[in-house]
């Protein structure tokens, strides 16, 4: 443990300073270590059980009368209230909200193109026994937004034991657990009509983007594959083709990472949702995020008439990229195969086959990115791993505001 080698701090600024021993410096305002007194889980403990909440003070009356240091315990003495907060030296260096500490919290995505993807490891249903395994299971899942699974049996049905390891399984009106497998044209009901119920080549998308909380980690689990060996599935990282849009044509990334565009799902009497997102989702580093684009699901476009022509270029700009097949894994899929991905990052599409050669059947269900992110650093802090369990959470396309 790092421990405190000077404390300082300026009633003027209301800031606290720390210096650590290994020459990094923690900067405090007064009325973030101010908020353990009014917290409502660790709030004062007088508060009565019938007592208003406490309000947070006005910042500017703050004021330290002295910091007291002993061991791992910073105590602090208020002068403007003569109350006395205490806090662990662990926790500050670990919660510093200076910008560089901020950025160590938050990991960076590692892109990736065919080449890098076409050497990851593949994992088994036993990987997910052990809890080691697991964690680089799920780290794999975190940085690249990819996993490989085998050997998992080609049983239908089999898939929510694989995927409840990673978090809940979610529910949406396609049910839980949804068949990829092609329909007749005129087939009714619940998929009617949508791209997974067909035997076509389609774009690169991501799934369901027409809905204000898109789904997160999707999984594909092959129970049969197309003989002849068509309906490949395909894989392209879109963190990666949002990067070679930004260095390449950056009026196009600019315009599509700061105006929302409408997604709709209207294609069966079943369906009728609409959302609007950025197809570029960035945080406020401009790191990439999330991406969101479906040509399935994207209706003639709905914006103010002289931002119409610009947002067509930009989109054509950005499929040039995504479809760019120079750049995607693909693979046929065998009986057993599953593939794990961040649908907020990764879009994936398939080659056309013949239905009537030979059926082609997957299964698939989503489990929320929120959900997995807890999964991980859980398990991180249940192996010890804490530096893993206190990443700061990739919000995915929820990190942009969905409106003009």
């Amino acid at each position: 443990m790092t421990g405190i080698q000077q404390i300082s701090f300026d009633n003027a600024t209301r800031r606290l300073t720390l210096l650590w021993s290994d020459g990094r410096e923690s900067v405090f305002p007064y009325i973030w270590l101010r908020h353990f007194l009014f917290h409502p889980a660790t709030g004062r403990p007088e508060q009565g059980p019938d007592d208003p909440c406490l309000i947070i003070e006005d910042p500017a009356v703050c004021a330290l009368e002295r910091v007291e240091h002993d061991g791992d315990c910073l105590r602090l003495c208020w002068s403007h209230d003569q109350s006395v907060t205490e806090h662990d030296a662990t926790f500050l260096r670990k919660n510093c909200p200076s910008p560089e500490a901020q950025r160590v919290r938050r990991l960076l995505p590692k892109t990736w193109v065919k080449s890098d993807a076409e050497a990851f490891a593949w994992f088994t249903g036993e990987d997910l026994t052990d809890p080691d395994r697991r964690l680089d299971t799920f780290r794999q899942l975190r940085d690249y937004g990819l996993v490989l699974f085998r050997d998992i049996g080609s049983e239908p049905g089999t898939l929510p034991d694989i995927a409840r390891y990673f978090g809940p399984i979610r529910r949406t009106h396609f049910g839980e657990l949804f068949n990829v497998r092609s329909k007749p044209e005129d087939a009714k009901g619940t998929g009617a009509g949508i791209g997974a119920t067909a035997a076509n080549a389609q774009a690169p998308h991501v799934d369901e983007d027409y809905r204000d909380n898109v789904p997160g980690i999707s999984f594909f689990h092959c129970l049969k594959a197309a003989t002849g060996g068509g309906g490949a599935s395909i894989y392209v990282d879109g963190y990666a083709a949002a990067e070679r849009l930004r260095a390449t044509n950056p009026d196009a990334f600019e315009f599509l990472s700061k105006v929302p565009l409408l997604s709709e799902a209207t294609r069966n009497p079943n369906e009728r949702f609409r959302s609007r997102s950025r197809a570029i989702a960035v945080d406020d580093d401009g790191v990439v995020r999330g991406v969101a684009m479906s040509d399935r699901t994207l209706p003639p476009l709905m914006l103010p008439i002289d931002l119409i022509e610009p947002a067509y270029k930009a989109l054509a700009a950005f499929q040039r990229e995504i479809y760019d097949d120079n750049y995607a894994l693909e693979r046929v899929l065998k009986p057993g195969e599953c593939v794990v991905f961040d649908n907020h990052r990764i879009l994936h599409t398939r080659r056309s086959f013949d239905p009537q050669a030979g059926e082609r059947w997957l299964q698939q269900l989503s489990v929320d990115r929120d959900e997995f992110a807890s999964t991980l650093q859980c398990l991180a802090l249940e192996l010890g791993q804490n530096v893993e369990a206190e990443v700061e959470q990739d919000a995915g396309l929820l990190t942009q505001v969905r409106s003009l």
